[in-house]
C-alpha cells in the first residue's frame, strides 16, 4: 500500500514538473505554469526525504546504510543516549522501533527491537 502511494506521488510530481516546463516553453514563465513546478518539485523532494526519516544527522553523513526498520545502523549508539519508554511501530516495515534519548542535547535516535 505504502510503496503504491510513493509510485503514485512520484508520478504525480514528475508529470506536474515536467507539464508545468511544457507550459512554460509554450506559454511563458506565468504564475500557473510555475507553480505546477513548485508543487511538482515540492512533491518529489518530500519523497527523497522521507525515506530517511528515522536517521540521525551523523548517520547520514557517514553514508551508513539503514538499520533495521530504517532507524538507526547495527553496531550501537554513541555514549550517553539513553533508552525512554517511547515505542512505535513503524508503518512501512512492521517492525518496533525505540527512541533513544541524549538528555543533555535532546537528540533522538530510533533503533528497531528485535
Amino acid at each position: 500500500m505504502l510503496v503504491a502511494a510513493r509510485v503514485i506521488l512520484a508520478v504525480v510530481g514528475t508529470l506536474g514538473v515536467l507539464s508545468g516546463l511544457v507550459q512554460i516553453r509554450a506559454n511563458g514563465a506565468g504564475l500557473p505554469n510555475l507553480f505546477m513546478v513548485l508543487v511538482g518539485g515540492a512533491i518529489l523532494i518530500a519523497l527523497t526525504l522521507e525515506r530517511s526519516r528515522y536517521r540521525s544527522v551523523e548517520s547520514d553523513l557517514r553514508n551508513e546504510p539503514a538499520g533495521p526498520g530504517g532507524g538507526e545502523p547495527l553496531g550501537g549508539l554513541p555514549p550517553g543516549f539513553r533508552a525512554t519508554a517511547e515505542v512505535f511501530v513503524d508503518p512501512t516495515s512492521g517492525r518496533r522501533m525505540r527512541v533513544f534519548l541524549q538528555p543533555a542535547t535532546g537528540d533522538r535516535r530510533y533503533v528497531a527491537e528485535d
